[in-house]
């Protein structure tokens, strides 16, 4: 029978968390991620993300993602030791979720180590953003701990942030989990991806990207004609392949029919400038003005983007006369 918890951080007996643990067994040395079994492990992931979300959120906003980092690490690494022992707030608050969950349905030390390999994992997938709560902010976004307002507001600087850095409207959502992800999704099965369920964001989008690239050359255009404007990294990619192999007529044939069907392009025109700064000055200058005049017809841009990409812009133009 497992120790009556309690709260062993105050009072009775102070066990460590490792007695909440089950011994290892040879199934269970078998595996090596949780990544496919979320489901089966949803509980203790699910405890442990929202252990660190809710802290942020409720206690203390100015911890970062390397202080989720730490404080898991130290957690994995001194299971083991009293429970006292575990004296940091954050700290002590996903271990006394998990105590909670572990003394009704214990897990082996090997899982639970997995499962905070997997939570660490996913911290680490949000490291390159230009935010060092990237994964807090998230975490508390999609376990529904902000107020209407703080989710609208964190939607909007996803959104702004993927358009600073030239990602689709499709990939900020896929980063909000705003359930587009199925566009993804649909596009990897189509082309005979396997496993998608398992693949993180940046995965899923370097497969897509793979998958992309390796259809025939007219269904890469249709495909773009059909849907440029929401996957417009694609766009971008087909043109640095097509450049790369001199196709530059290609190149021309794509850009006429996509400004035909699409207005203000403006990531086209950044792409286009870019494949011709070596090869001919004159015609990138001319794509990269398009670009500048497009800027302020776009109403999804905040203005600190539309600043930003205008001195990019500017600059490079200067660098061209």
């Amino acid at each position: 029978m497992s120790p009556d918890t309690g709260n062993k951080f105050t009072e009775g007996e102070d066990y460590s968390l490792s007695r909440y643990l089950k011994s290892d067994t040879p199934e269970t040395n078998k595996i090596k991620s949780l990544q496919g079994k979320e489901y089966e492990y949803g509980d203790y992931l699910g405890t442990i993300e929202y252990s660190i979300a809710r802290y942020f959120y409720e206690n203390d906003r100015k911890i970062k993602d390397k202080d989720a980092v730490a404080a898991l690490t130290d957690i994995k690494n001194n299971y083991d030791k009293k429970i006292s022992f575990f004296n940091q707030g954050l700290e002590t608050e996903i271990v006394e979720n998990l105590i909670e969950l572990l003394d009704d349905e214990p897990i082996s030390h090997h899982e639970f180590e997995l499962a905070i390999d997997y939570v660490l994992e996913i911290i680490d997938n949000r490291s390159w953003m230009e935010d060092e709560q990237a994964y807090l902010k998230w975490a508390a976004y999609v376990m529904g701990l902000f107020t209407e307002k703080e989710s609208e507001e964190y939607e909007k600087s996803i959104k702004q942030f993927a358009a600073k850095i030239g990602l689709s409207s499709k990939h900020a959502d896929l980063m909000l989990m705003k359930g587009d992800e199925e566009d993804y999704f649909e596009f990897v099965e189509n082309y005979e991806a396997e496993d998608r369920e398992e693949l993180t964001e940046e995965e899923l989008v370097s497969e897509m990207e793979k998958k992309f690239l390796s259809m025939p050359e007219d269904k890469k255009v249709d495909f773009l004609l059909e849907n440029g404007s929401e996957f417009y990294e694609l766009v971008g990619l087909y043109i640095s392949d097509l450049s790369e192999r001199g196709e530059f007529d290609k190149i021309q044939d794509l850009y006429e029919k996509l400004t035909e069907k699409y207005d203000d392009f403006l990531y086209l025109y950044v792409y286009m400038g870019g494949v011709y700064v070596e090869k001919d000055p004159a015609l990138a200058k001319s794509y990269l003005e398009k670009a500048l005049e497009t800027l302020d017809r776009l109403d999804e841009l905040s203005n600190s983007t539309r600043e930003m990409l205008r001195a990019n812009f500017l600059n490079l133009i200067n660098r061209l006369e």
